[in-house]
């Protein structure tokens, strides 16, 4: 699989969600106030770092950024595996 730790490759969500906020002209300041009135406290440097794949994330965060993106769930999780391991390459 492409789940890489050591690499600093944590989530595979963190660059569609980038495309899908970006995608909505949303930043990640607002995108950070719009997930504390959800009730996720989370920094624009959090989020950051959730787009770079360089930390994990929480099943209940990926739930909230859904909700504050106004999409199913499942639609962070639709990503082309041949960009996942090319990213992992480059990261390694």
């Amino acid at each position: 699989m492409y789940y890489k730790d050591g690499c600093g490759v944590l989530n595979v969500v963190g660059p569609k969600l980038k495309s899908l906020r970006n995608g909505k002209n949303i930043s990640q300041t607002e995108f950070s106030k719009l997930c504390k009135e959800k009730g996720v406290k989370r920094s624009v440097a959090t989020i950051s770092k959730i787009e770079n794949q360089l930390r994990s994330v929480y099943d209940y965060e990926v739930q909230i950024f859904a909700e504050v993106l106004g999409i199913p769930i499942n639609e962070l999780y639709v990503i082309d595996q041949s960009d996942v391991e090319e990213e992992v390459q480059d990261a390694c």
